[in-house]
């Protein structure tokens, strides 16, 4: 009696096991997971905002910041926008986000100066998906989704896009 007690405990640890593995694959499909809509259907994401977007790396150190990409949807989830570049899916990009009067903005949530006034804030972001857009396929529209974003800089882009 002992030893059936022990099967089935040993039986109920396995089915605890295979139980936990089960959440952790469906929560790392989750994770897996990015939702266009989060970008597209953002209130008011719609705003036309100048970008500079580069592969994220060390061999890209340069401060050449050439406005080379336009939004076309834009949140604090994710970007949509357009660009001449190729970018491949799974690629790490910094964006730099122009918004009017960035600094301004930003100085009613931080407590200190700056002798510069900066006039973009950075984003690091991973291309979800890359399509060619117009008739000869010059110019990409790439979908990445937001990994790393300030808190502010969140705020400041959050307060920008709910306004008209």
């Amino acid at each position: 009696m002992s030893q059936q007690t022990e099967e089935n405990s040993t039986v109920e640890a396995k089915q605890d096991a295979t139980g936990t593995a089960n959440t952790t694959e469906q929560t790392k499909s989750k994770k897996k997971l990015f939702n266009e809509n989060l970008v597209q259907q953002y209130p008011r994401s719609n705003k036309k905002l100048k970008l500079s977007v580069e592969n994220f790396g060390l061999k890209n150190q340069d401060n050449d910041k050439s406005l080379n990409g336009q939004s076309v949807h834009i949140s604090p989830h994710g970007i949509e926008f357009r660009t001449a570049d190729e970018y491949e899916e799974g690629t790490l990009l910094k964006i730099h986000v122009s918004i009017p009067d960035y600094w301004a903005r930003k100085q009613k949530h931080v407590n200190y100066g700056r002798i510069d006034q900066p006039g973009d804030f950075r984003i690091l972001a991973k291309v979800q998906s890359s399509k060619e857009v117009g008739k000869r396929g010059k110019k990409k529209l790439v979908m990445a989704e937001t990994l790393i974003i300030d808190e502010v800089d969140e705020q400041v882009l959050k307060k920008f896009l709910q306004e008209g």
